[in-house]
């Protein structure tokens, strides 16, 4: 294996010009920059990162804490974050907590014994004891995709609330005028600002804000197809479905189609979140699309910003959404609109 003084001896330089040149740590000219790296792939030499790391006191490791790497949206955002850190000569790790908290504790607890740089932390919704510990040992983090209000910490997350007001604004400006809501737990601050966008959008349009069209389906996908069936079977039914993730608006199609209904002659569907497969599905879905990528690769620079200068001034960076119309929604039928008239007995 190349050593660090054969490198410098095949591109006549010294040993401390190539450290220089791998570290970035003082500026060397173009040529000799050239000649090292040159060098450095002439005789494929690997630098001991581990070394390096406990030279300038640091492991070069980053953790990064999803609340569930099942839900197509976290994928994008690693995949930001690790084109960030690996620009920067970082590694990640990854750590999948399922909305536990407990498991989000332990998690933490493992990266810290690791002595990791910093953490990439998307919480559960009983996180706040979590980072507080965080915050009170002095490891670097930022919160990606739920905001804290209450807290004074680096955070990069999307404008949930004005994407939600616009998505249901187009629908009501359709001609919808009962739009059931599906998430997860109204109990993150994601949800509850989709929520609030709902029940803005209503009251900017002078429409009540039907509790009974609001439901919280849990984790899974089943779970936001059975809230399709309570919103579908109500005497006044939906006529839309603002579904507030990827796994919500599998849960609706999966409804529609078991039940052999049909989008969106039968039920306007608009999602929240834009995978690959929105633009294929037939018809193709009306989604508010979040930039994943951008998120994670936004949180991960503001993160080793924080590393290298210690900054003590939080920051917060609000991602625009973009509502994405397509073939799911339409105007309701006219039969839809007579059964509008029928007032609902169903109580959750």
């Amino acid at each position: 294996m190349a050593t660090m003084r054969e490198v410098a001896e095949k591109a006549s330089v010294s040993i401390t010009t190539v450290s220089h040149v791998l570290n970035g740590t003082r500026f060397v000219s173009d040529e000799l920059a050239k000649r090292v790296r040159q060098a450095v792939v002439e005789l494929d030499y690997q630098p001991d990162q581990r070394a390096r790391g406990l030279r300038k006191g640091l492991s070069e490791t980053i953790a990064v804490v999803v609340s569930d790497i099942g839900n197509p949206f976290f994928p994008g955002v690693v995949r930001g974050a690790e084109d960030c850190a690996r620009e920067r000569n970082y590694s990640l790790i990854l750590c999948n907590t399922d909305e536990d908290p407990e498991r989000e504790a332990v998690s933490v607890s493992l990266m810290l014994e690791r002595r990791v740089d910093g953490f990439l932390i998307a919480p559960s919704s009983a996180a706040a004891t979590t980072l507080r510990r965080l915050d009170g040992c002095g490891t670097p983090f930022v919160v990606i995709d739920r905001p804290f209000e209450d807290f004074e910490i680096d955070q990069v997350y999307s404008n949930n609330k004005e994407g939600a007001r616009q998505a249901i604004s187009f629908l009501i400006n359709q001609g919808h005028k009962r739009i059931g809501i599906i998430v997860e737990m109204e109990s993150i601050a994601t949800f509850r600002d989709r929520v609030q966008g709902w029940r803005e959008a209503h009251e900017a349009a002078g429409l009540p804000c039907d509790e009974n069209l609001i439901w919280e389906a849990g984790l899974k996908s089943e779970g936001s197809q059975e809230a399709t069936r309570h919103l579908m079977e109500q005497m006044s039914p939906a006529t839309a479905v603002f579904a507030t993730n990827n796994l919500m608006v599998l849960g609706v199609l999966k409804y529609l189609r078991e039940t052999g209904r049909t989008c969106p002659e039968d039920l306007s569907v608009l999602g929240f979140d834009d995978p690959g497969w929105a633009r294929s599905w037939n018809p193709a879905l009306t989604v508010v699309a979040q930039d994943q990528y951008r998120m994670g690769y936004t949180a991960m620079s503001l993160l080793l910003k924080r590393i290298v200068t210690g900054n003590s001034r939080h920051e917060r960076v609000v991602l625009p959404c973009e509502l994405m119309i397509r073939e799911s929604c339409c105007p309701p039928s006219k039969t839809k609109l007579e059964n509008l008239k029928v007032q609902s007995p169903f109580h959750r």
